[in-house]
């Protein structure tokens, strides 16, 4: 008997086996779940017990109403607050400037609450660790989830001519305030500032205790490199990242931040150490963190112009592994980014616009 040959039949049966098993494997792990899908949502189309009124049609060639058209505002326009999911859709763009809130069931969809702004130039909505929201624009409001009233920070009240808060903590417990020169850090639950730095300062995202940039450009000491990443701390400037392909660097929580650009994401430790690198065949951006740190979301997409989405995926990672863990994809396709945002659990991604809103369960 070939006692060699033997050997190689059972050891291709078994490269066979795992293989088999690996593909059952994956074709039963659990998938997302699409709890609801709502839209259009503005008080000329209502919506009621999660489906569309009126044509009855599915938004057939509307481009997400317009809306989507920055991938800065993505993940500025949609944000859960307990049990409801609120958005910011522009109502008027003239210079009235009418903004509506809408305050969302979780469990249906249905439209619990809404509220118009004129004028206040909404710049973000964000979402607090105790379930309320805060809007940024003229001013700043602290709203609860059904969107009344609960407290107010004037930009001027600390003697300052400028303000713009433009991000909140990974965890929802502080916002970032530039003041142009100088930059802030505000308590969400007490709407009180405290000074990190006099110097002027331009944040891409802020942790409870820090903030990160693209800028300054360090090119006397790296002239070869095209994107940085430098922390600000109450110990001062540290430059973190330098490479080709940086883009905007976010906290995934107060010890892990992300560079994600191009088609590469990088998450690192606030000394700059890389634990991990996520390469991808098409272009990625940043869309999202829970509140608990434990999941992050990317935007995947392939163009058909220099900003036309052509079709665009958002995959959900574990911040530890760096591992994807689920993927969706919206229906109605974005002009450059659809909005979304990810549950404080890390459970529930939402994503869409105004057009056509889904609520997935994650696995």
């Amino acid at each position: 008997m070939n006692y060699g040959l033997q050997f190689l039949k059972l050891l291709g049966r078994g490269v066979l086996l795992l293989a088999s098993v690996a593909a059952c494997s994956a074709q039963n792990s659990p998938l997302p779940t699409r709890v609801w899908s709502v839209g259009p949502l503005s008080k000329s189309a209502p919506v009621m017990g999660g489906v569309i009124v009126g044509s009855g049609t599915v938004l057939t060639g509307l481009r997400a109403d317009g809306q989507t058209g920055s991938i800065f505002a993505a993940t500025r326009r949609v944000v859960f607050a307990r049990d409801r999911i609120v958005i910011a859709s522009i109502a008027d763009a003239t210079e009235k400037q009418v903004w509506q809130l809408f305050s969302l069931d979780v469990k249906t969809g249905e439209i619990k609450n809404s509220r118009e702004f004129v004028g206040f130039g909404v710049r973000a909505i964000f979402a607090t660790d105790d379930g309320h929201i805060v809007v940024s624009g003229s001013s700043v409001l602290r709203l609860t989830p059904d969107l009344t009233d609960d407290g107010s920070f004037d930009y001027h009240a600390t003697g300052h001519r400028f303000g713009r808060v433009q991000n909140i903590s990974p965890d929802g417990s502080t916002l970032g305030n530039a003041t142009s020169p100088g930059f802030e850090l505000i308590d969400v639950h007490t709407l009180k500032a405290t000074t990190l730095t006099e110097s002027p300062l331009v944040d891409t995202s802020v942790s409870s205790k820090a903030v990160v940039s693209d800028s300054p450009r360090w090119f006397k000491d790296y002239p070869k490199a095209k994107s940085f990443a430098t922390l600000t701390d109450q110990q001062g400037q540290h430059l973190i990242f330098h490479g080709d392909c940086g883009g905007r660097p976010q906290f995934l929580r107060d010890d892990r931040v992300l560079t994600a650009s191009c088609k590469i994401a990088r998450i690192l430790d606030t000394q700059g150490n890389i634990l991990k690198t996520i390469t991808l065949h098409d272009f990625l951006s940043f869309a999202g963190v829970s509140q608990n740190g434990k999941r992050f979301a990317l935007q995947v997409a392939t163009f058909s112009g220099m900003h036309e989405v052509k079709h665009e995926s958002f995959v959900i990672y574990s911040v530890d592994t760096g591992e994807p863990v689920a993927e969706v994809a919206p229906d109605v396709a974005a002009l450059e980014q659809s909005w979304s945002a990810l549950s404080p659990d890390g459970s529930m991604i939402v994503v869409g616009s105004p057009a056509k809103l889904t609520l997935y369960r994650l696995p």
